[in-house]
Parts: structure tokens; sequence; C-alpha cells
């Protein structure tokens, strides 16, 4: 089944200011590549089977039906839920914040 993809107005401004941040304030443009093609990978999947990444850790979000993706090599997720065939992607978080409140 294929699954269509919706990045949330929120979510687009999280990804804007995480990449800004490692662009001009990190100053690693090495890590925004890979940050943004890791990102397109990761939607790929979304659409081909978003079941096959887990709930979230955190209990709140967990009860709320909501699942994670781990950014390979980084410590970011990509958080989503899923409506029907379509795949809500909700914002983009380093792993040690605590994001809950944030989505």
């Amino acid at each position: 089944m294929a699954y269509n993809l919706r990045i949330t107005k929120h979510a687009e401004k999280l990804l804007d200011r995480l990449v800004y941040y490692l662009l001009y304030r990190l100053k690693n443009e090495q890590a925004a590549r890979h940050l943004l093609d890791s990102i397109n990978d990761i939607y790929e999947r979304l659409e081909e089977n978003p079941l096959q990444f887990p709930r979230c850790r955190d209990n709140f979000l967990d009860q709320k039906g909501y699942h994670e993706v781990v950014v390979p090599q980084m410590n970011y997720v990509v958080v989503f839920s899923i409506d029907g065939n379509v795949v809500n992607v909700l914002g983009f978080f380093h792993r040690l914040e605590n994001y809950s409140h944030k989505i």
C-alpha cells in the first residue's frame, strides 16, 4: 500500500531551524547535507511503509499513536502519525530534547 506524505508547516519550520543551526551556528555544511539526504531517504521509506518504524518512546506521544524515526548517524528523530493512507510528519527533534510538548 502506498502512503501519501504530508509535512506540517510546524515540521517545515523546525527543519528550517535545524538546518540553519547546522549551517550557520555550527558551520557544518556536511552535517546539514547529511541530514537533508537522510530525511529524503526517510520520506521515501515512509511512503512505502510507515509501520516499519516503532512507536515513540515517550509515553504521551505513544498514547497518541505517534511513531519516530532516528536519522541515521545523527542524534535527531522524525516524529510522525498515520491517518489512513496519509503519513503526517509532525516534527524534527534532537533525541535528548523533551519534544513531547513541542508537537
